[in-house]
């Protein structure tokens, strides 16, 4: 704020006419820092250089320090807030700058470090007796017209600098002065008023089948707004964010649990649980149920049939999933060799019904679809002996649904249907010592599934046994511990 008006030594020669008068403006502005910028303005128009001192009295009007003006604007600098901390001169007193009434066009100033307190700042011109520059007297020096005072009054400025005129806040608004009042803008052009800022993430997600990841780039935009409704000095920075990664290959886990593999012709009702650890973060449990029969005649002949239900539930890793499955089959088999060789043809079919969800960082979707796998395997198996190896062919077509996900629109998949042929080979052997049995196989070509299999069958009486089997399946990540149980009835 103003304090009080000093004069300055006489410059009543050099004041004689306006016409010759040009430094009218006088204002000051805090960087937060402890320094403190005094600015003086002139009337004339393209001033290329600096002239005259600048001193500082302290609340005594002891001199503080002096000196030389430093810096130079073609533009009025930032933070000069007419009435607050920016004067022109009526002739009598400092009043508040207007660009109407005495307009500036060329600033020089010095910079100051000083604590809040009483200060005045004195402009110390050429020819003057404090002018460490050209003193009175000295020939071949003086006030030039771009910047010899319009007159007294404008010499002196006291004010009493509070903290937030250090801190660059003088009108105590929260708003810095240099961004209330940009470059120029105490030239007539509109005023800071507040300011705007805006945060927008982008999102770009890629896929290669099995991972998914989401590159995230964050745009910070800030803005002044300015007193005519415009907006000014609009700074824009990004920043690259850590990038969201998750599986997306939760139906073809599920669909290579093959879970349809590890269930036979049932020999009447049995339940069964199965097991799976599968690598890759996810873990399975399949509850089954099999109803079946096989009917043999004189002729070595032999038939079954059966349907079996399973239901797969599935975690992983931000993920879950469940599949339920219908397996219908057949098998017919003949006893060639006098019986020592039997023959057997048999055909799969499996309908899977499958649902997931997943989430990716702050994204989450779900999926539905339904795949299918046919299949019929032609085997031979050693029909007598309690070791009775066999081998196999089988060929079959899987194929999976295309789909489209729901939720996140950022990361939803819209993946295609697949259509695949297979083949493979099987060889192993059985053993049966009556009471109790036991498999070994192994698959070669599209599928190199191991098998390991033992069962228990005991009588209850001629027509109704009970028994019990444990089987596991290993097939590339996937392991599968089968266990189960049920009651055999003979027609």
């Amino acid at each position: 704020m103003i304090k009080k008006l000093i004069a300055g030594t006489a410059m009543a020669a050099l004041l004689s006419t306006t016409a010759f008068a040009h430094t009218n403006s006088v204002g000051y502005v805090g960087d937060g820092n402890g320094n403190l910028t005094v600015w003086y303005g002139s009337w004339h128009d393209g001033t290329t250089f600096n002239e005259a001192e600048l001193k500082v009295l302290d609340s005594n009007d002891a001199k503080i320090t002096q000196t030389q003006f430093n810096l130079l604007s073609q533009d009025s600098p930032a933070g000069l807030i007419s009435g607050v901390n920016y004067f022109g001169s009526d002739g009598t007193v400092l009043i508040p700058y207007d660009p109407n009434g005495g307009e500036s066009y060329t600033w020089q100033g010095a910079t100051f470090t000083l604590a809040p307190g009483d200060y005045t700042f004195v402009y110390i011109p050429l020819q003057d007796a404090e002018s460490t520059l050209c003193p009175s007297g000295t020939s071949g020096c003086g006030p030039t017209q771009d910047w010899v005072p319009m007159d007294e009054v404008i010499r002196s400025l006291s004010v009493t600098l509070t903290q937030g005129d250090i801190d660059g806040d003088a009108n105590q608004n929260g708003i810095l002065d240099v961004n209330e009042v940009a470059v120029g803008a105490a030239s007539g052009g509109p005023t800071v008023v507040g300011q705007g800022s805006s945060q927008v993430i982008g999102y770009v997600a890629t896929s290669n089948g099995v991972i998914q990841i989401v590159q995230r780039t964050q745009t910070d935009t800030t803005w002044d707004n300015m007193s005519d409704n415009t907006t000014d000095n609009v700074q824009v920075s990004t920043t690259e964010l850590t990038p969201f990664e998750g599986r997306v290959d939760q139906v073809s886990q599920l669909t290579e649990l093959n879970v349809h593999r590890s269930l036979g012709i049932a020999d009447g009702v049995t339940g069964g649980k199965i097991s799976h650890d599968m690598g890759d973060g996810y873990s399975a449990t399949t509850r089954t149920y099999s109803l079946g029969h096989t009917a043999g005649t004189d002729t070595g002949m032999s038939v079954g049939a059966g349907i079996s239900r399973a239901e797969t539930t599935m975690t992983g890793t931000d993920s879950s999933g469940s599949m339920k499955t219908i397996v219908v089959q057949g098998r017919v088999g003949k006893a060639l060799d006098n019986r020592d060789l039997t023959i057997g043809v048999g055909a799969r079919m499996a309908n899977s019904d499958i649902s997931y969800t997943r989430t990716i960082g702050d994204f989450s979707t779900a999926g539905e679809t339904t795949s299918r796998d046919v299949g019929a395997t032609l085997m031979f198996e050693k029909s007598t002996g309690k070791i009775r190896p066999f081998s196999g062919v089988t060929i079959g077509k899987k194929t999976v649904d295309a789909y489209a996900e729901t939720g996140d629109v950022q990361v939803a998949l819209s993946p295609d249907a697949t259509d695949e042929m297979y083949r493979y080979a099987t060889l192993g052997f059985n053993l049966d010592t009556g009471l109790l049995t036991a498999s070994v196989s192994k698959d070669f070509g599209d599928s190199d599934a191991m098998r390991l299999g033992l069962g228990i069958d005991h009588p209850i009486n001629d027509r109704v046994s009970i028994g019990a089997s444990a089987n596991r399946l290993m097939d590339g990540n996937n392991t599968s511990t089968y266990m189960s149980a049920g009651l055999t009835w003979k027609f």
